[in-house]
């Protein structure tokens, strides 16, 4: 048997198991490393520093759009999709830039989770990318005498759309939009 201390899962029932220390270390790595991988294409380009420029005005307005509720704040930011998806590079581009914004605009009230994924789906369905958003709740460590905890993510083709799966597994989808057929 493994000790705790030494970051290795324990076998005994009602021990709680820990994460590899590398998890979240190559999360926030990651993260810092979108600022130096999009700099490049911020310079050069006048159509990522427009893009950039108006993913952190969509992730000030946020607070103030959800204030209605989410099913019609959601439904004024689904955008209709163009008949081709993206090419890859187009798709990644968008992602990191609103991504950047996303980790950039710290002092929001909401989530990182509720605006990551308000704001990937907003510009990657621009883009023509068919994303759905879910939203989602779970007991904290999986108990019902615990409090209740949400997420959000993206899906493509009914995959998760780059989001690790200890993010989404085990939650409960309680809405989906657009609403899948």
């Amino acid at each position: 048997m493994a000790s705790a201390s030494s970051g290795r899962a324990s076998r005994l029932p009602g021990v709680r198991r820990l994460r590899p220390y590398w998890q979240p270390l190559r999360s926030r790595l990651r993260n810092m490393l979108l600022l130096p991988a999009s700099l490049p294409g911020l310079i050069r380009s006048r159509e990522q520093r427009a893009l950039f420029r108006e993913a952190r005005a969509f992730i000030r307005a946020l607070p103030e759009r959800l204030k209605e509720p989410l099913p019609v704040a959601v439904k004024k930011l689904e955008s209709g999709l163009t008949a081709e998806r993206p090419n890859p590079e187009t798709e990644r581009v968008t992602r990191n830039l609103a991504d950047l914004a996303v980790l950039l605009h710290r002092r929001s009230p909401l989530g990182i989770c509720m605006r990551r994924s308000l704001t990937r789906y907003y510009f990657l369905r621009r883009e023509g990318l068919p994303v759905h958003v879910h939203f989602g709740a779970r007991f904290v460590d999986g108990k019902p005498d615990r409090e209740i905890t949400g997420h959000a993510w993206l899906t493509l083709d009914g995959r998760p759309y780059h989001e690790p799966g200890k993010n989404w597994r085990g939650f409960t989808v309680m809405l989906t939009f657009p609403k899948e057929q």
